[in-house]
């Protein structure tokens, strides 16, 4: 037994299986690397093997759909049912198997959308599958049946294919779990009303799914132990439902939420909420004296001594992480290694599930392997050919990044930052509490340039003819500037830069106007808001924060639009500046005055482009790069990606 770790990293057996510790990786359906087959390919496989690599007992996948699977040329689906369809998935499974992980798959909550034509099927007429999609028929008995017995051979499939344990998603009101809640489940039959006629459907499923698996399968069910809705499911009707799934399954999940724009972030905690804040709904089923199957708690884990805590204080019996194996694949090898100041940080962020259900290629913010696991041996050779001397110029994410690659590629590096300590553009993180993670990410990149052997030069401002004759290449991280807008007024004399007002609300007055409502100027007023400061963004375009990544962007208009101290002024145009006060355009044409006590400039960041490119064109370094905010306004995904590629290719 692991002596650091005794309550994690036990091993247990339920129902007669073992599993070598209390770790699940929680599944993700990966849309984005999906080209339309209908079964894992190279990179889904490459992944999901990655992720068994962690050292969790088990690995849940995610992209099987039961009855009628179809490429909507949108979403993943594979299917269980063709013979050399389940060669992949066997594959796929063996794989996992092979690193000593258990091969689970995530049985989705979703009805079928092509049984019929119109809407998709729901539990009742009128409700909606996910945000923005149309809104549901009610499906029939007979209909119900079909699917049920279609899921329970899927389930059989799946069993034959190697995989020895599935998470039933019957939560977040997706589909299935529309049956459970009395928001969403308005029939009249006997599938609707009480919360056992509420159940009813669910436990057919799991009983005729245990019947085609011969209890050779550990079943796990995921369920929102609280939709947060008034008329949904709250925590004591959680429980009663809890309580009566165990006694058709081995393992019950407490996780919340819906999926709509309000709760997505709730229910995959982002960074305007602190660490594992869904564990107390794991801790309220354990306490409830009602739930005597093992509870696994899940949401924003960030390190293997977290979920030791909680599984310690006996707050839950399993703890399941997704994001963070995301980060980084070594959490769990380097926490037993005495190395937990080596692990990335999540940044919760949600680019990982935003690049996999909106865009074309899965990315993270903060590890760029992700999106080229199958490929990455071949886009970089394991090692650099020939020891260079790599001068990087700037101290920020992208320099430190391209700093820490360069190095452990077997370079010789020289750290060039005109301020006193590095940090860069997310020096500011560490005034903003609900920037914790992000603050963790920066401290963790000074972390590793400093244990490294690189020279790093702080209050030294790099110019040129200083790298002539010293060295092979030049990476430049020179990062962006404020910009200013050609309006009359608009300067720093009558206003302050966005970051510069952090941990300045003392001196800002008591109304603020900011120009400028992009994630920095949005985020900049939900600090001043919380401090009790009356704030107003001015924005030209319809809408806050156009700028952000889908769910962050959500959750930030939520938070803003809930804050009694913040004003939006959106689809205005301003056309003058003084101290105190900003004149513009409002969305109807009217001339309009904001008094205020401060003006704070967040219109937006522009590369330093002139003195980037001087480091090109004025010195004798023969190979050159370019990352981060000095090429055009970063994202962190975007810096860490630019300056990781530009090392390796040294």
């Amino acid at each position: 037994m692991n002596k650091q770790f005794p309550h994690v990293l036990a091993p247990v057996r339920i129902g007669g299986q073992l599993l070598k510790n209390r770790i699940f990786v929680a599944p993700i359906t990966p849309h984005s690397a999906s080209n339309g087959e209908p079964y894992p390919n190279e990179e889904i496989m490459t992944y999901f093997e990655d992720r068994a690599k962690t050292g969790a007992a088990v690995v849940y996948c995610g992209g099987t759909k039961a009855a009628d699977v179809f490429d909507d040329g949108e979403h993943c689906a594979w299917d269980t049912s063709a013979f050399n369809h389940k060669n992949a998935l066997t594959l796929l499974a063996a794989r996992i198997k092979s690193h000593g992980a258990r091969p689970g798959m995530e049985i989705m909550g979703l009805l079928p959308a092509s049984w019929r034509p119109g809407p998709p099927l729901g539990c009742s007429d009128g409700n909606r599958v996910f945000q923005s999609q149309p809104i549901t028929q009610e499906i029939t008995k007979e209909e119900m049946e079909r699917f049920k017995e279609a899921t329970a051979q899927m389930c059989e499939n799946l069993m034959e294919c190697g995989y020895e344990q599935f998470l039933f998603h019957f939560g977040h009101s997706i589909p299935l779990a529309q049956f459970l809640s009395p928001l969403t489940n308005r029939r009249t039959d006997e599938y609707g009303g009480s919360t056992e006629n509420r159940c009813r459907y669910l436990v057919e499923i799991l009983d005729a799914c245990r019947e085609a698996t011969k209890g050779k399968v550990i079943f796990e069910i995921r369920m929102s132990a609280t939709e947060f809705e008034e008329g949904g499911i709250d925590l004591e009707e959680g429980i009663r439902i809890a309580s009566i799934f165990q006694e058709h399954c081995d393992i019950i999940q407490a996780s919340c939420g819906m999926v709509t724009e309000k709760y997505m972030t709730v229910t995959h905690p982002c960074q305007h909420m602190g660490p594992h804040p869904n564990l107390w709904l794991a801790e309220a089923f354990k306490k409830s004296g009602k739930i005597h199957k093992p509870v696994t708690a899940i949401g924003a884990f960030e390190s293997l001594q977290a979920a030791e805590d909680a599984i310690a204080a006996g707050k839950c019996d399993f703890v399941a992480v997704c994001r963070q194996f995301i980060a980084d694949p070594e959490t769990i090898h380097k926490a037993v290694e005495n190395r937990a100041d080596d692990v990335v940080p999540c940044i919760k962020c949600m680019r990982c599930h935003d690049s996999d259900c909106y865009e074309h290629l899965f990315r993270c913010a903060v590890n760029p392997l992700i999106g080229f696991d199958s490929i990455h041996q071949q886009m970089f050779p394991a090692a650099a050919k020939k020891q260079k001397k790599v001068a990087v110029i700037g101290g920020g994410p992208a320099g430190m990044k391209a700093a820490i690659t360069a190095f452990d590629r077997g370079h010789k590096v020289t750290l060039y930052e005109k301020a006193d300590k590095l940090g860069g553009a997310l020096g500011f993180s560490e005034y903003v509490e609900f920037k914790y993670a992000l603050c963790s990410y920066k401290n963790y990149l000074i972390h590793q340039v400093g244990k490294r052997a690189i020279d790093v030069k702080l209050k030294t401002e790099a110019a040129p003819e200083m790298l002539n004759d010293l060295y092979d290449a030049v990476i430049i991280a020179v990062g962006a500037e404020p910009v200013m807008l050609p309006i009359p007024g608009y300067n720093t004399d009558n206003g302050m830069v966005a970051t510069d007002a952090y941990c300045s609300e003392d001196k800002l007055g008591k109304t603020v106007v900011i120009i400028g409502g992009g994630q920095v100027g949005c985020e900049t007023a939900l600090y001043l808001a919380d401090k009790g400061l009356d704030v107003s963004v001015i924005e030209i375009q319809k809408s806050l924060c156009p700028d952000a990544s889908k769910s962050c962007g959500d959750e930030i208009r939520i938070l803003l639009d809930e804050n009694p101290n913040f004003t939006a002024i959106c689809g205005a145009k301003c056309i003058k500046m003084t101290k105190n006060s900003v004149t513009y355009i409002d969305a109807a044409g009217k001339e309009c005055t904001a008094k205020c006590d401060t003006v704070i400039l967040a219109a937006g960041m522009k590369a330093r482009t002139a003195l980037a490119d001087s480091f090109i064109t004025d010195c004798d370094v023969p190979e050159w790069a370019q990352a981060g905010d000095c090429i055009s306004a970063r994202t962190v995904e975007q810096a860490t990606a630019e300056a990781y590629n530009a090392a390796m290719a040294l």
